[in-house]
């Protein structure tokens, strides 16, 4: 395979750490060269989140800094690794400086894909991603509940299938080398979400809970941000702020380090219970709120790991059923078929992007001030930056 040129720009930390997962891979596997830069944003990721998520920094641009990067390194593709705000303004940027219309007829392939579980597929962040030539996804669930709601949409959107690129490939989840030495660790890991559960009774009776975890267990709230910080959607409800135990720990930092210490993993809907899987660490998905759409927990339903808070309180945790992995992120890495596509989009002729707005006048505004507006005011502000929630 040609070597390809790929500029990726992220503008939170968890489209940050999938970015750079996924172009590690990349780099190391096929040699494909890699530029990565953070867009200074609201939501940009602090030091120390950059850190976690790719082990140094990244290089800030603003939107006009972009523009100058692709101008300069002329890539062949350009990974917009963004929630789907930040991504309308950074294509709308993008075209309006020339650089995806027919005055550049070598216009780099844009890519795009979503840093973790997106069962259901969702009508608004594929909207969103209207005018990329190829979108990721990580299970053969997603790629196929993906192309019939894009289908039903009209939208001529192209899908790929990649492992999510954080996930370990040492071993199978549920096999003894995957099991390891977790059942001698102590730390009963709870990992938070910004967006649910989304009321305080719910989120308090997780804590009290996590209190109660039975003794030689050490309850451990994992979270994306600490003051300061920001995360892909705004947090109303932090656990720290909600009288926590004070048997209770608070970590933030890596997850795959937090996960070194973990005897068991409870979530509502993370992510990350698919990096404690795949490191053979038993794990609950919590049913206490719902099994549906809104938790994001449809796509557990038959995976053997569903329990309830009192699974918690008895330190009672599962592994998962074989038949729900092969459809549900954990297919063999060989069968990923991103790099193939992007080689053929690569090698093809492309046609101008035809931008078309998304969107009333107000909420377009809100949009490019988020973008443009420099992360240090976005912080001081009394009380988060509210906007439009898209994945």
């Amino acid at each position: 395979m040609t070597s390809v040129r790929i500029l990726a720009v992220s503008d939170s930390d968890s489209y940050l750490k999938w970015s750079h997962a996924l172009l590690r891979h990349a780099a190391s596997d096929e040699g494909h060269l890699v530029h990565e830069v953070v867009l200074s944003n609201v939501l940009s990721p602090s030091v120390d989140q950059m850190i976690a998520a790719t082990g140094g920094t990244v290089d800030r641009v603003g939107i006009m800094g972009l523009v100058a990067r692709v101008r300069a390194l002329r890539p062949d593709a350009v990974l917009v690794s963004c929630t789907g705000p930040a991504l309308e303004v950074v294509i709308d940027t993008l075209h309006a400086a020339g650089l995806l219309g027919p005055a550049n007829p070598g216009r780099p392939v844009l890519v795009t894909g979503f840093p973790g579980i997106t069962v259901p597929a969702n009508e608004l962040a594929l909207r969103f991603r209207r005018h990329v030539d190829l979108v990721i996804v990580h299970s053969r669930r997603e790629l196929r509940e993906h192309r019939v709601l894009a289908a039903s949409l009209g939208l001529p959107t192209r899908f790929a299938l990649a492992r999510l690129p954080f996930l370990p490939d040492s071993a199978e989840p549920g096999t003894a080398a995957a099991r390891g030495a977790a059942r001698d660790r102590q730390d009963v890991l709870f990992a938070a979400q910004s967006l649910v559960p989304a009321q305080e009774e719910q989120r308090r009776a997780i804590l009290a809970a996590l209190a109660d975890v039975p003794d030689g267990m050490r309850p451990v709230v994992k979270v994306r941000a600490v003051v300061g910080e920001r995360q892909a959607h705004n947090e109303d409800l932090p656990y720290a702020e909600l009288d926590p135990d004070p048997r209770i720990m608070f970590r933030a930092g890596s997850m795959a380090d937090a996960l070194q210490r973990a005897r068991g993993f409870v979530t509502v809907s993370s992510t990350a219970v698919l990096e404690a899987l795949a490191m053979g660490i038993p794990s609950i998905v919590l049913s206490d709120f719902g099994v549906d759409d809104a938790m994001i927990t449809t796509v557990f339903t038959g995976s053997g790991l569903l329990g309830t808070l009192d699974d918690v309180r008895a330190g009672r945790f599962a592994h998962p059923h074989p038949d729900w992995l092969e459809d549900n992120y954990f297919h063999n890495r060989s069968d990923d078929e991103w790099l193939d596509e992007l080689a053929h989009l690569v090698s093809e002729p492309r046609m101008p992007v035809h931008v078309e707005p998304f969107g009333d006048v107000k909420t377009r505004a809100r949009r490019w001030v988020r973008v443009c507006v420099p992360p240090r005011c976005g912080r001081i502000a009394p009380g988060p930056l509210r906007g439009p929630r898209g994945r």
